[in-house]
């Protein structure tokens, strides 16, 4: 027996677009019916995807607490390395801004550009060394 997109989903726990992607991509085969839906076997549904059991649908646990328990050793050597990576956090900010206002500097060291009807001239090697200046 066969099964449908929407069957196949319920009886995985997974949506029917996760199903037909999963036809589409390959992972799974199956043979498309003549009203444009697919049929999949089980055998091959469940290779791909688990089958959803009692066990599976109910729902887990709750934790007392959002936040694990820590062995009271880790604590410090977690507060050490969050203290050397907001150290290193630091120094990139600083680094960065100090590579921020270098270039604002040599941006505004720069000489305005020269232009004449709107085109810039510029000026050969040879010209350049020699001393001559462009006349248009």
């Amino acid at each position: 027996m066969k099964l449908s997109a929407s069957e196949a989903a319920r009886r995985t726990g997974k949506s029917v677009p996760t199903i037909t992607r999963a036809i589409k991509s390959g992972k799974i085969s199956a043979e498309k019916s003549g009203s444009g839906g697919y049929q999949i076997d089980p055998a091959e549904l469940f290779r791909a995807f688990p089958a959803v059991t009692k066990h599976n649908a109910e729902t887990p646990p709750m934790l007392e607490s959002e936040t694990p328990h820590l062995n009271p050793s880790e604590t410090p050597l977690l507060q050490e390395k969050i203290g050397s990576l907001e150290a290193a956090l630091a120094d990139a900010k600083a680094e960065r801004d100090e590579w921020r206002d270098q270039a604002k500097r040599l941006a505004m060291a720069l000489p305005p550009p020269t232009s004449e009807g709107g085109v810039t001239q510029r000026q050969g090697m040879w010209a350049r060394l020699l001393g001559k200046t462009n006349k248009a």
